[in-house]
């Protein structure tokens, strides 16, 4: 309710998602949480916001192609980014799930479970990637979440887009 009231009155963006940020951080008891953001030049997400147990130091690891690599061997976060998924992964460290993470994300991240949240927008009548909402927890299967935790995360991050839109508007 906080971030709707805000986005009423004149905001900043960054406030907007930090406070969205916060909200997915202080419910779900995560270890950090990471906000993505397209970058135009680069063509991917890059890590922006972070929050949580060294999340300022490893969001610029963050690096998330937003096109498919030739011979479709692409990792995890681009396919889930692509396909709009919002996916929870319970046990990282799962064969079929370890061999698709990125070498960034296996090397440094190491985060046993966790929740990608893709945003994205409607641009000249195609879905267009915006960023991306990252969260984790220290140990495996720790990140459980029902149906109303799931529907009140996807209003979170329905509330970054609309965010996005305004700004977007100019207005």
């Amino acid at each position: 309710q906080d971030i709707t009231n805000t986005m009423v009155e004149s905001f900043k963006l960054n406030d907007v998602l930090r406070m969205i940020l916060e909200t997915i951080y202080r419910a779900l008891d995560c270890r950090r949480v990471i906000f993505c953001l397209r970058d135009a030049r680069s063509g991917q997400l890059v890590g922006r916001i972070g929050l949580g147990e060294e999340a300022e130091a490893l969001k610029g690891l963050f690096q998330v192609p937003l096109r498919l690599p030739a011979d479709g061997a692409a990792d995890l976060f681009s396919v889930v980014t692509l396909k709009g998924a919002d996916t929870l992964i319970a046990d990282a460290a799962t064969p079929s799930i370890a061999g698709r993470l990125p070498v960034w994300f296996r090397d440094r991240i190491q985060a046993p479970t966790f929740l990608l949240l893709p945003m994205s927008m409607k641009h000249q009548g195609k879905d267009m990637v915006l960023g991306l909402i990252y969260a984790d927890k220290g140990q495996a299967h720790s990140l459980q979440l029902s149906e109303k935790d799931l529907s009140l995360l996807r209003t979170l991050r329905n509330q970054a887009v609309m965010a996005f839109r305004q700004t977007a508007a100019g207005g």
